[in-house]
């Protein structure tokens, strides 16, 4: 058993959720990336990366069956410094969708099928952030309309994802970013505020710009 001392500790990899509306750049963001990344593509987005050469991509079909492939390729080896799953958002409703459809509901998804796509995506969530690489989940970007303890309403920002899934994939997550635009700039928000969810546990940094997210001056590569 090996004892080692807090102060000798340096992150070597990174596990990243950044989240924005459509258009903010997340994809673009992924493109920014030292090289080389791995896109993985749910959503069809990647058409903005044409060629990049430091970029390779894979895309998913319908049925989603390439994802326990990709699973067992990089846990058996992993050449790259980065991969990607963009987005998570349309990964958990691709598997919903896909659930319904071969479920005996007409097409129509039910609570069993809700259950098991919260099970799968903490499962890839996990396969992922233990491969030997930073890996990058963006998601879409949701809104809630709360209610505080003293009668106001205030809304609060947060991943498009099913609300225990968020919580765990959040909290799990060194880096969690929120994507805004900030005086005509996509600025990275980092730090948590009353109004959305972010964090940042490795740099303590409040807010980073687009090519500042992965900063390997501070890692141990």
């Amino acid at each position: 058993m090996e004892i080692i001392n807090s102060k000798n500790l340096k992150p070597e990899f990174l596990n990243i959720l950044i989240y924005g509306r459509q258009g903010m750049g997340k994809t673009t963001l992924l493109g920014s990336l030292p090289p080389k990344t791995l896109i993985i593509d749910v959503d069809r987005g990647t058409n903005v990366l044409a060629g990049k050469s430091d970029v390779d991509i894979i895309y998913l079909s319908e049925d989603l069956h390439e994802m326990p492939e990709i699973v067992l390729m990089l846990n058996k080896k992993c050449e790259y410094k980065n991969v990607a799953i963009d987005s998570i958002s349309v990964l958990e409703q691709a598997m919903l969708r896909y659930f319904g459809y071969i479920g005996n509901n007409d097409g129509v998804t039910n609570l069993a099928d809700y259950n098991r796509v919260d099970s799968k995506i903490q499962y890839y969530f996990l396969q992922f952030r233990a491969l030997p690489c930073n890996v990058i989940f963006t998601a879409w970007e949701d809104i809630k309309e709360l209610t505080s303890n003293t009668g106001e309403k205030y809304t609060l920002a947060f991943p498009k994802l099913r609300n225990k899934t968020a919580d765990i994939i959040c909290g799990l997550c060194d880096i969690v970013g929120h994507i805004i635009f900030n005086n005509g700039e996509r600025i990275i928000m980092l730090e948590s505020t009353p109004n959305a969810i972010a964090k940042d546990r490795i740099f303590k940094r409040k807010s980073c710009k687009f090519e500042e997210i992965i900063n390997h001056d501070q890692l141990d590569i």
